[in-house]
């Protein structure tokens, strides 16, 4: 009988290391993975940032090429950021006289889509 409890006692030692090992080892794959998703994450980021510089970059570009082309032309564009509506309004004006020509998109669609914007704020209750 004496034989019978030690055999337990050390059964249920031997059971006991191995859940404690379990336990360790479920903590290092849970580190592990915690780490793989921050690395995800990060170079996500990083990509996001170098799709970020690359548009930048040619943008940049593609405004210098249209200021030199309005140059030829004699006349002058000038960039604003409609803080309203988050959009870009480009005015195109005589180099000689410095009057305005054009305003794209046009004043009455500004206004439109200003109006727009709040009515379906009133209708759904949210802002857009």
């Amino acid at each position: 009988m004496d034989i019978d409890v030690q055999k337990m006692t050390e059964l249920t030692t031997s059971r006991t290391e191995v859940s404690s090992e379990l336990q360790k080892e479920q903590v290092k794959v849970e580190q592990q993975r915690k780490a793989d998703q921050q690395n995800i994450q990060n170079q996500a980021i990083e990509k996001e940032n170098r799709r970020k510089a690359k548009s930048r970059a040619a943008t940049d570009q593609y405004m210098r090429q249209v200021l030199n082309i309005s140059n030829v032309l004699n006349r002058k564009l000038s960039y604003s950021v409609n803080k309203e509506l988050n959009q870009v309004v480009v005015k195109v004006i005589d180099s000689k006289t410095d009057k305005v020509i054009r305003v794209i998109p046009s004043e009455a669609l500004l206004k439109l889509h200003s109006r727009m914007k709040e009515v379906i704020g009133l209708i759904f209750d949210e802002e857009i």
